[in-house]
């Protein structure tokens, strides 16, 4: 099995989208998005360049693909029909999240337009709580599960669960460090070697410490009782430059056991730019 991170906030702009080599070229989440504002600015031309490059990126990619899964809604995470990557999606088997069930009104009209859109394009399935077998590859799509913390306006995601021989992945996408029991759950009866999954959103206004805390209580409860071997952390956490306190004290306090956990930028080896928490130092401003 091969990871190839294609777009991801630790390199990047807004993205989790993400290409799995096994006898099949799975691309999950293909799309990318970038914050309109940022400590009252907007997007430096360095991000609009990256922006740019990404978006190309996944068309290149995308055409590669033999199947494509979408965990959500959000724009960040699935191509809007106005923009320049949602052809990636035609004549592609699409795996979805269901519209009818687990959804908030903002998501399901959000996928009522993207459907609307795709109508004949695209083989389409919604996947919510379904199991696939495509060659010698399983993919068990979970049931949905919080976009965060229970209750969150936010509405649900999909997580993935891909095998492979004798690897397996979960793809935890916006589940904003495991702040809920049933992310925790299945996470562990799934019981996967790699861990891809959006960190805490510790950037944002309205977070609140006490979610940093379930966060690393999770991850480390994850660590102890399951056979994960890598965590790659991402997405909302590197919107901070504060991000590597979080990391470096999941790391210490896992350090018993054999688990790497690091970003995206430095499971690919190359530096963690953080270009929209960077946006002031991008425009000069101290």
């Amino acid at each position: 099995m091969e990871i190839l991170p294609i777009a991801f906030d630790s390199f990047s702009t807004r993205s989790m989208a993400t290409l799995i080599k096994t006898d099949l070229n799975i691309l999950i989440d293909p799309s990318i998005a970038i914050a309109p504002e940022r400590y009252s600015l907007p997007p430096h031309e360095l991000e609009l360049k990256e922006l740019e490059e990404r978006i190309n990126q996944i068309i290149l990619l995308g055409k590669k693909a033999d199947l494509i899964i979408i965990t959500h809604y959000h724009w960040d995470h699935c191509p809007h029909p106005d923009a320049p990557h949602f052809n990636v999606l035609f004549n592609k088997k699409i795996l979805l999240k269901d519209i009818n069930k687990k959804i908030n009104n903002s998501q399901r009209n959000r996928g009522l337009y993207v459907l609307k859109n795709l109508k004949e394009k695209a083989e389409i399935e919604f996947s919510d709580n379904k199991s696939f077998e495509f060659e010698k590859t399983y993919i068990k799509i979970s049931e949905p599960v919080w976009h965060g913390e229970e209750n969150t306006p936010l509405g649900f995601v999909n997580m993935i669960y891909i095998e492979y021989k004798n690897n397996s992945l979960l793809f935890a996408s916006d589940i904003q460090g495991i702040l809920n029991e049933d992310a925790f759950k299945i996470i562990v009866d799934l019981n996967p070697n790699i861990l891809i999954m959006s960190g805490p959103a510790i950037y944002h206004a309205r977070w609140k410490k006490k979610y940093t805390e379930t966060s690393y209580n999770y991850i480390l409860k994850i660590i102890e009782n399951t056979k994960v071997s890598k965590i790659i952390i991402d997405h909302h956490l590197l919107r901070s430059l504060n991000y590597n306190k979080y990391l470096d004290k999941l790391r210490e306090e896992s350090s018993a056991f054999n688990v790497s956990i690091l970003t995206a930028a430095e499971y690919l080896g190359i530096e963690n730019r953080l270009l929209e928490a960077r946006r002031k130092e991008l425009y000069g401003i101290k």
